[in-house]
């Protein structure tokens, strides 16, 4: 009897020791994909790590337990995380990444395991490169008058893939003016259209414009520069009022000369009465010469900042021309006395 039972549990032992073996041989291994996204913040952007855990048939492992490590180029963990997968055996991570991280090779270290199943390693790689971006603006310098618009062309510039939203701004413009950017925000590589309304009461001046672009966790300046004019500022009816200024100039110092000459040539018995009837007229010519010609430019620019109507202005610049001409003629007749 006990000869038989010795038999029996040598069998037993001999049965489950080839049912382990057999059972452990027959130990599903894991497998887990990774998929590596981005998305980008106003401080960087958002790393998402995505990815499906299997089982050496290709059937997926729910409830398999997903442990996510993420080392920066000089090797310091940045993220580490815990995740489960789900029924359809996907799991999913996302962190942040700051537009100030270190550039170059982020290592992403994945472990899947599950009791009854082999772990699943696997390491992946991703580039962090120093993604900015560049504004310039266009024209870097530009004139209104009072009441008139202006428009600059804002460019933003994408480098090393960067295309997070840019937010635009402005300051340094004259007080109680207006202005907007279409669009705003940009996502580069775009340019964006700065129009500025000036008032009708905006100073004068010269008014140093900065644009400020701010995006993806980095702002950077650019400059232009306005300058605004008094209303009804032209370079033509200024230019006009200078060659009448100095043509009246001109002709008082001919005046002068043919005086002088005149002098010099006549009995000296009768230079110096000649000489003080000369000078009266010629104080007289040029003081209503000068005179003549202030109130012409004076016209000038009232016709520019249409503070006098057409008709008006034809009529009095007709009487300010034939007054010179009467004043140069009767300088003319009396240098020949």
């Amino acid at each position: 009897m006990k000869k038989k039972s010795a038999v029996l549990f040598a069998f037993l032992l001999v049965m489950t020791s080839v049912y382990l073996v057999l059972h452990a041989s027959a130990v599903l291994s894991l497998y887990v994909s990774v998929w590596i996204g981005r998305e980008p913040t106003q401080t960087g952007e958002v790393i998402v790590i995505e990815g499906k855990v299997t089982d050496d048939s290709g059937s997926a492992v729910p409830n398999a337990q997903v442990s996510i490590q993420v080392n920066d180029p000089v090797g310091t963990s940045v993220h580490i995380a815990l995740v489960y997968s789900g029924l359809d055996g996907t799991y999913s991570d996302r962190f942040p990444l700051s537009s100030s991280s270190p550039s170059g090779n982020y290592t992403i270290y994945i472990t899947a395991s599950k009791p009854g199943y082999k772990d699943a390693r696997e390491e992946f790689l991703f580039l962090n490169s120093a993604r900015d971006f560049s504004i310039s603006v266009s024209p870097s310098s530009m004139s209104a008058s009072q009441g008139e618009s202006i428009s600059l062309n804002i460019t933003i510039t994408s480098m090393n893939a960067f295309d997070s939203p840019v937010s635009l701004s402005l300051a340094g413009a004259p007080s109680g003016v207006s202005h907007s950017f279409v669009p705003n925000p940009v996502v580069p590589t775009r340019s964006a259209n700065l129009t500025i309304n000036t008032l009708a009461s905006t100073p004068p001046g010269s008014y140093n414009l900065t644009i400020a672009a701010s995006g993806g966790g980095k702002t950077h300046l650019a400059s232009a520069i306005l300058i605004v004019t008094e209303k009804g500022y032209s370079l033509l009816s200024t230019t006009v009022g200078i060659i009448v200024i100095v043509f009246a100039v001109a002709l008082s110092l001919g005046a002068f000369w043919m005086r002088r000459r005149l002098i010099f040539k006549l009995p000296k018995e009768r230079s110096a009465e000649v000489q003080a009837l000369l000078a009266q007229l010629e104080a007289k010519g040029d003081k209503d010469y000068l005179a003549t010609a202030r109130a012409l430019t004076r016209l000038e620019e009232l016709r520019a900042t249409e503070r006098i109507d057409e008709e008006t202005y034809q009529k009095l610049k007709r009487e300010y021309e034939k007054r010179l001409e009467e004043i140069s003629e009767r300088k003319g007749k009396a240098a020949d006395s």
